[in-house]
């Protein structure tokens, strides 16, 4: 058992290293005798003394806080939580918050994550990367600004068979496709700018673009050509994002006619189009459709590309496709900010498109068609009469929406209680309050019907 002045100690010295800052609320008096394996009268003991001392102060009816009066004891009183900026949209943020938390615990199961599991990672391949040294050298020296050459004309030749046809130096490699999107902001959005958003949409989940001072539009993704007509002007550096492939998080593709449509009236405009197309290759029946960029004669297109969905969230290696000028642009931030993307890691992907990919991608499809198939299945036995949901063409997710309003927060933290961790639909858009985000691609496909069949269970509880 420790004694009151070793408490003391601890407690000041956390106070010190800013685990406990000033203003911060102290655990319950409960709680810190489990700690120190004390009895409460030894914890009444410090706390007393650490009061007389000056290093807290009691609130009457809310607890302990760590004291704001100077001391000899505490010589740490920077507040770090009155310097971080606030979230935006504080529910959605407390949501992701919550996720990154909680998605390496090993007891929870992973309803939504969009992410491969293990098991579909293929690690024993990039072994045999690193392992066969007859190819071009390996080197873990800086690569140049747009990215290892031989990577880059990997990636051409890979996405001439998705249709687009682009030069060398119109491709700058980075490190996810998340990297190029903040690139993008940095580099093209002004205070005047309009960035038109799709609507549910992943980038309502990334603050990257919040903080600049553009103005934000969101666009049901059914009335985007509408919202379009409807504006007359454009202000310089706006720009409208799109996943028009596997739409993430509803499954929505567009059709051929629209994508030429939308191309055409933003060429008219002077509007770049973002376009996002990480999911596509992931396409369950036939050939995939076309992107967006294989249509764009004009290069008005950013096109973001990455491996991290498709072979590795770990590889970390994406890639941008725009005019060269753009390219040459993006590739000077992110020198500024990261000197480029891992030099290993564009060694294996290099590799890994040239000699490995295709082959990958077949036995892929045909896992994640399996598991999306479990995954109805127990949908349409433990949901059919409360939700409805997209059938999946591919990629990773299935987009469910409640038929009568649900307590989506309570339904959150139960089903935490439950060792289920869900992607509420306020995630994505802060109006989807009664509708999930499902994902197959990281639940192990023994755990799909037990925990739907679980989920069903504590949403009937909440609602009682």
């Amino acid at each position: 058992m420790k004694k009151t002045d070793e408490i003391i100690n601890i407690i000041v010295d956390e106070i010190n290293k800013g685990i406990y800052e000033v203003g911060d609320k102290l655990p319950s008096q409960r709680a810190l005798s489990q700690r120190f394996n004390v009895n409460r009268s030894t914890i009444v003991d410090v706390m007393n003394k650490l009061k007389s001392f000056g290093v807290i102060t009691t609130i009457e009816k809310k607890g302990i806080f760590v004291s704001d009066s100077l001391n000899v004891m505490v010589h740490n009183h920077v507040k770090w939580k009155n310097r971080i900026q606030p979230h935006l949209e504080k529910q959605n943020q407390y949501y992701i918050k919550r996720i990154n938390e909680l998605e390496f615990d090993e007891k929870i199961v992973r309803l939504g994550t969009g992410e491969l599991s293990p098991d579909l990672v293929p690690i024993n391949k990039f072994k045999e990367i690193m392992e066969d040294d007859s190819l071009h050298p390996f080197t873990s020296n800086y690569e140049e600004p747009l990215g290892n050459i031989h990577l880059r004309k990997a990636i051409q030749k890979h996405v001439l068979k998705r249709g687009i046809k682009c030069e060398i130096n119109e491709i700058c490699v980075t490190s996810g496709a998340l990297q190029g999107l903040k690139l993008i902001a940095e580099g093209f959005l002004l205070p005047s700018s309009k960035l038109y958003i799709e609507s549910p949409s992943y980038m309502h989940s990334v603050k990257t673009w919040k903080n600049y001072s553009s103005t934000i539009i969101p666009i049901d993704i059914n009335q985007i050509e509408r919202k379009l007509m409807i504006e007359e002007r454009y202000q310089s550096n706006s720009l409208l994002y799109l996943n028009p492939i596997l739409h993430n998080p509803t499954g929505h593709t567009y059709s051929k006619e629209v994508m030429e449509r939308l191309i055409k009236e933003c060429n008219e405009l002077g509007l770049p189009i973002i376009e996002d197309d990480i999911y596509s290759e992931i396409w369950f029946d036939n050939e995939p459709p076309l992107p967006m960029k294989s249509y764009d004669l004009n290069n008005n297109i950013i096109y973001l590309g990455s491996l991290s969905k498709t072979v590795s969230p770990g590889l970390r290696i994406g890639w941008v496709i725009a005019n060269h000028n753009v390219v040459k642009n993006l590739a000077e931030l992110k020198m500024q900010t990261d000197y480029g993307a891992s030099s290993i890691a564009q060694y294996v992907a290099s590799k890994w498109l040239q000699y490995h990919h295709d082959e990958h991608i077949n036995q892929l499809i045909k896992k994640l068609k399996y598991k999306s198939k479990k995954m109805i299945q127990s949908l349409d036995t433990y949901f059919s009469d409360i939700a409805i949901w997209n059938e999946p063409q591919g990629s990773f997710y299935i987009w469910l929406k409640f038929k009568e309003k649900i307590n989506m927060n309570k339904l959150f933290e139960t089903c935490i209680e439950n060792n289920i961790l869900i992607h509420p639909g306020e995630i994505y858009d802060e109006k989807q309050k009664y509708a999930l985000r499902l994902s197959y691609a990281y639940v192990d496909e023994l755990e799909i019907d037990k925990t739907i069949k679980l989920l069903r269970k504590i949403v009937q509880q909440i609602q009682k």
